[in-house]
C-alpha cells in the first residue's frame, strides 16, 4: 500500500528526519521528499527494524568508541616507552605521562570488563590478564601487542554487539521512550537478532500487515490470494495479537462460510479500520498515546485524568505514528550548551531539533548539516550560528517570514524522573536582517570566526559592539591590521538596530550607508597622512583612546579626540561627524568603531560599500 506522511508538529517532523536518516544510513531511501509529505510503500518497511538497529549500532558502537579513546593514549606510550631523557626533570615528565595514559587505558577498558564478565568469562580474563601487564610493560612491541588483543578481543561479534544493543537500548530508553517492546530490560536475555524481531512485531508488523488490509479493501486480492497470504503469515509468526485476531476472525467467520469478498471489505473498513487522533487519517488499527511513545511530551495518563476533559484520557494513534515517533531518537541532534544549575555553570548534554515552515527536503538538510556541525563545532558558544548562516546561504529565496519562524527545540528527559523542554525562535526583526540586509553586510566578513562570533551574539541578543570593540584591539597586534571586517559589523549592527526599532525605510538606509561610509574613510584619510608624515606609531594610540571613550559611553571625551586630532593636523573636523549625530541618530558607538575601523585600514570605501586600495 502506498502510503502518505506528512509534516506536523516539530516531534513529528523530527521522527520524520529521523527516518529519513535511518534510510540513507543503510542506503535504501525507498521514502519520496515531495513538499511536505514522504511517500514510500509500506511493503518496502519490512527490512526496517534491521535498518534501525545498524543505525544505532554505527552510531554508538562500543568497540570503535573504545579504540578511538584509547588509540593516542597507546600511540604517546609506544613512541616513548623506550625513550631516556638527560634531563632530569623531562625525564620524570616522561615518565608520569606515560603512567597516567596507562591509567586512562586501564579505566577505559574497565568500564567494559564487568559487562563482558557476564557475556564471556573467557575473554574477560583475556583481556584482564592484557591490562594487569600493562603497568610493568616497557617494550614497543610489548604494548603494541596488549592493545592489539583487547581491541581484537571487544571488537568480537559477541562482545561488540552486545555492548553496543545494551548501549543503544539504555539511551533510547532513559532519554526517549521508557522500557517498551524489546527496550523493556526484560529482553535483555534475548540475542541481537531475536530483539531486531520483536522490534519488527511491535512497530512495523501492524502497518505492513494493514498495507495488506487496505489492498484488499482496494479489491487487489480475491479470496483464495486472502486466504494464502492470512495462512502463511499466521505460520511464520511475527505479528501482532491484534492482527492475529482479524485474520482469524476473516478465516472463521467469512472465508469457511463462504462469505464474499464485499462482506470481508465492509467488516474491515467498519471494525478494524481506525482514525488517528495524530494524523488524523484512517490508515490502520490504533492505541493510545502513552509516554512509551516519547517521553517529554507524555505523562501517565491513567493516573492524572483530572488532567484531562471529562477525564477522557484516550489519544489513540496509529501504528504510522508510532513508527515515526520510535525515530525521533535518530532525529534529533546531541548539543553540548553550558547551562546553570543551583547557581553553577557546568556543561551539559542537550538533545536538539530544528523545526521551520518549509518543505521535507529542506527540513532534513538542515537538521542534517546541523548534526554534522555539531560533532566538530560542540564547543562553540552557540551552536545555532552556523547553521543559520548555511540557511540563509543555501536558500537565498528564504523569506524572512521562514526564518521568523524557525523553531528550536533543546530538551532533556530521564525515564520515570523528570522532562524539561525549552523553545526559542528567530525574532522578527533579526529574521528580517537575515533575509533582506546580511548578504551586503554580514556575510561579506571574510573572517568566519568573527563572523561566526557575530551571529552568535545575534541570536542571544546581545550587543555586538562589545565584540567589534575587541576585535579592533587585536588588529593593533597584527603586522597589516585590516578594518574592513569591522566596517561590515559595524554596519551589521545599524542595521539591527534600525530593524529592532521599526525606523527604517530605503531611503534612511541609504543616508545612514552614506554617514558610516564618510566616516570610514575619514579615519582611512588620518591614516594615509600620519603614514606619509611617518608618525603610524600615533595611530594605535588614538585608537585605543577612541575605544576606551566608547568602551565608557563617554561621548564628549570621543568628540574631543576627535577634534584634537584634526587641529594638530591642522584639518578642520569633517562635518560629518556633528551630522551623523544630530540628524542621522546614529549612536556614536557605531560612528567610534567606524572612524575606528578606517583609521586602523588603508582602504577606502566608495559608496555602495566597494572596498579599494
Amino acid at each position: 500500500m502506498k502510503t502518505k506522511v506528512y509534516l506536523n508538529d516539530w516531534f513529528f517532523n523530527c521522527g520524520i528526519v529521523g527516518f529519513l536518516k535511518i534510510l540513507e544510513h543503510n542506503d535504501d531511501e525507498f521514502a519520496i521528499k515531495k513538499g511536505n509529505y514522504i511517500e514510500f510503500d509500506t511493503e518496502n518497511l519490512r527490512n526496517f527494524h534491521k535498518y534501525y538497529f545498524k543505525y544505532f549500532f554505527n552510531k554508538y558502537d562500543v568497540a570503535i568508541s573504545v579504540e578511538d579513546r584509547t588509540k593516542s593514549a597507546f600511540e604517546y606510550i609506544k613512541n616513548n616507552i623506550e625513550t631516556v631523557l638527560e634531563d632530569k626533570e623531562l625525564e620524570k615528565q616522561r615518565k608520569d605521562k606515560i603512567k597516567s595514559n596507562k591509567k586512562y587505558i586501564k579505566d577505559t577498558i574497565k568500564k567494559q570488563l564487568d559487562k563482558i564478565k557476564k557475556i564471556d568469562e573467557q575473554i574477560y580474563n583475556d583481556m584482564k590478564e592484557q591490562l594487569d601487564k600493562i603497568d610493568e610493560e616497557e617494550t614497543k612491541e610489548g604494548i603494541e601487542n596488549i592493545k592489539n588483543i583487547i581491541l581484537t578481543k571487544i571488537k568480537e561479534e559477541k562482545i561488540n554487539k552486545r555492548l553496543t544493543l545494551n548501549l543503544f537500548k539504555s539511551i533510547l530508553s532513559n532519554s526517549y521512550y521508557g522500557q517498551m517492546g524489546f527496550l523493556n530490560v526484560t529482553k535483555s536475555a534475548l540475542s541481537y537478532e531475536e530483539q531486531e524481531d520483536l522490534m519488527y512485531k511491535d512497530y512495523i508488523s501492524n502497518i505492513v500487515e494493514t498495507g495488506f488490509i487496505h489492498d484488499v479493501i482496494d479489491g487487489k486480492y480475491n479470496i483464495e490470494e486472502m486466504k494464502k497470504y492470512i495462512e502463511k503469515i499466521k505460520a511464520e509468526g511475527n505479528i501482532t495479537s491484534e492482527i492475529e485476531k482479524v485474520y482469524s476472525k476473516i478465516e472463521k467467520d467469512y472465508i469457511k462460510k463462504d462469505k464474499d469478498i464485499e462482506e470481508i471489505q465492509k467488516y474491515l473498513k467498519e471494525k478494524v479500520i481506525k482514525r488517528c487522533s495524530m494524523c488524523e487519517t484512517e490508515l490502520g488499527l490504533t492505541t493510545d498515546y502513552s509516554e512509551g511513545n516519547f517521553i517529554p511530551l507524555a505523562i501517565s495518563s491513567d493516573k492524572a485524568r483530572n488532567f484531562f476533559w471529562n477525564q477522557n484520557v484516550n489519544f489513540p494513534i496509529c501504528d504510522m505514528c508510532r513508527l515515526i515517533l520510535f525515530c525521533i531518537s535518530a532525529g534529533t541532534t546531541t548539543i553540548i550548551k553550558t547551562v546553570k544549575e543551583n547557581g553553577d555553570y557546568k556543561e551539559k548534554q542537550l538533545l536538539s531539533f530544528v523545526n521551520f515552515d518549509t518543505s521535507v527536503n529542506q527540513l532534513y538538510k538542515t537538521n542534517q548539516n546541523f548534526s554534522n556541525d555539531s560533532k566538530y563545532e560542540n564547543k562553540l558558544e552557540n551552536p545555532y550560528a552556523k547553521m543559520i548562516l548555511n540557511i540563509v546561504k543555501q536558500d537565498e529565496k528564504i523569506s524572512r517570514w521562514q526564518l521568523d519562524n524557525i523553531f528550536v527545540v533543546e530538551f532533556e528527559a530521564e525515564y520515570g524522573a523528570y522532562s524539561r523542554i525549552e523553545y526559542f525562535n528567530i525574532k522578527r526583526y533579526v529574521a528580517e536582517f537575515f533575509t533582506q540586509h546580511a548578504e551586503k553586510t554580514l556575510l561579506r566578513i571574510m573572517d568566519y570566526k568573527y563572523k561566526l562570533q557575530i551571529v552568535d551574539y545575534i541570536l542571544k541578543n546581545k550587543d555586538i559592539k562589545y565584540i567589534i570593540n575587541d576585535r579592533l584591539r587585536e588588529e593593533l597586534k597584527k603586522d597589516k591590521p585590516n578594518g574592513y571586517n569591522s566596517f561590515l559589523a559595524t554596519q551589521s549592527r545599524m542595521y539591527l538596530n534600525l530593524l529592532k526599532k521599526e525606523e527604517i525605510n530605503m531611503s534612511q538606509i541609504k543616508e545612514y550607508d552614506k554617514y558610516l561610509n564618510k566616516i570610514y574613510n575619514s579615519g582611512v584619510e588620518i591614516h594615509k597622512i600620519l603614514i606619509d608624515k611617518k608618525q603610524e606609531n600615533k595611530i594605535d594610540s588614538y585608537i585605543y583612546k577612541i575605544l576606551n571613550s566608547i568602551k565608557a559611553k563617554d561621548k564628549s571625551e570621543f568628540m574631543y579626540i576627535i577634534i584634537r586630532m584634526y587641529v594638530s593636523m591642522g584639518k578642520d573636523v569633517p562635518s560629518v561627524f556633528t551630522d551623523a549625530i544630530r540628524k542621522s541618530g546614529l549612536e556614536f558607538e557605531d560612528i567610534g568603531h567606524m572612524f575606528s575601523s578606517g583609521l586602523t585600514s588603508n582602504y577606502f570605501i566608495k559608496e555602495g560599500g566597494n572596498e579599494n586600495e
